[in-house]
């Protein structure tokens, strides 16, 4: 009797641990969504853009055709390329040289700092197999290396999909389970559709506890999100919304842009309210007006920024200079060479006595070094 009551309560031991363990895992993965929301959203980067600065050919991909002329729902991969160099960045420049060796392409980058948008997503690419690429958007988040950077990535991932879905009209539905849906893995195009083997991002997540699944409900959470932003936008073409922007340039969730440069609010008579929103904030564009002589965006009912502070203007650096943070701080790992150019948004700022031109949220260049 005695000893059928320590096997009776061992049993119950280790159902106690595998349910802790269980619910850990659970309480992990949705605390990671938890985190994810407090972070800004990084904004897209375009890759000829990108390369244009820099001074590297681009390789442009040709593209592939829909089979029902446009994408259908989106791939998830991951790179499976862990370190350091694996950035988006640095996959970017990869793949624009060597695409036609390794007979492979995707439309985005994404890592913990940015996204980089490869091609337009209105046509194909070579991401998962021809089961897949004729039909799907495909989108390769980088591994990183501590899980404050994976949170950061996941969260530009799923903000970029979210936007994805509402340019093409799709209805967020998980395609993991049935192989039925707009948001795939890798793994699931190889279970459901054939013509590859890849099983990402399933191991890569799991490494971080969580899971496509949970990675689904933050996409769907961003959608839901942005779906308020969006409806008044529906009944508009690109050409309408975005006058002065390339077909690669349009953002990709229709009206939604991210502030380059803090702006202060004007009401419709170009009265400062003395209302502001901060560089890398979020906000939709409803139409363009002139005032006073010049550009403002329509932000909301009566609420409009100078145009310069989403628009950026291209200058040239006329000296090797260094990239500061907002405090001034020079960041020695970001040199850019005399002759480079670069983009610039709204007026100079004053840091610390010195005037300064915003690159982004984040990162300033001297006015005196670019011209």
């Amino acid at each position: 009797m005695k000893l059928k009551k320590l096997t009776i309560a061992f049993i119950a031991a280790i159902s106690l641990i595998d349910t802790f363990s269980f619910n850990n895992e659970e309480t992990q993965a949705a605390s990671i969504n938890t985190e994810a929301k407090k972070y800004k959203y990084s904004g897209v980067t375009y890759l000829y853009k990108m390369l244009k600065l820099e001074g590297i050919k681009y390789n442009k991909f040709p593209g592939v055709e829909y089979q029902n002329g446009k994408p259908e729902g989106i791939v998830v991969h991951e790179t499976d390329d862990p370190g350091a160099t694996a950035t988006a960045h640095d996959e970017a420049i990869y793949f624009n040289r060597e695409w036609q060796n390794i007979q492979a392409y995707v439309h985005a980058f994404v890592d913990s700092k940015q996204v980089i948008q490869m091609r337009s997503p209105d046509v194909g690419t070579w991401g998962a197999g021809q089961q897949a690429n004729n039909r799907f958007i495909q989108v390769e988040l980088c591994e990183e290396d501590s899980r404050d950077a994976f949170i950061k990535s996941i969260n530009n991932d799923a903000i970029y999909i979210a936007k994805l879905l509402h340019r093409y009209d799709l209805q967020p539905d998980n395609a993991c389970d049935d192989g039925q849906g707009t948001i795939w893995s890798h793994h699931a195009v190889s279970n459901f559709l054939g013509g590859t083997d890849h099983v990402d991002p399933d191991g890569y997540f799991e490494k971080w506890g969580y899971s496509m699944d949970q990675f689904y409900s933050l996409i769907k959470y961003y959608y839901d999100l942005q779906k308020k932003n969006t409806q008044s936008q529906s009944n508009l073409k690109d050409k309408d919304k975005y006058p002065n922007k390339t077909k690669e340039e349009i953002p990709v969730v229709q009206g939604a842009v991210t502030l380059g440069h803090d702006a202060y609010i004007y009401d419709a008579k170009g009265n400062n309210t003395k209302k502001l929103k901060y560089a890398g904030s979020p906000v939709v564009v409803m139409g363009y007006k002139m005032i006073n002589g010049k550009k403002y965006y329509q932000i909301g009912k009566d609420q409009y920024v100078v145009a310069s502070n989403i628009d950026a203007t291209p200058k040239t650096v006329n000296k090797d200079t260094y990239l500061r943070t907002r405090t001034g701080e020079i960041e020695k790992q970001n040199k850019v060479k005399k002759g480079s150019r670069v983009l610039v948004y709204g007026s100079k700022i004053t840091i610390k006595g010195q005037k300064y031109y915003a690159l982004n949220a984040t990162q300033y260049v001297l006015a005196s070094d670019v011209n």
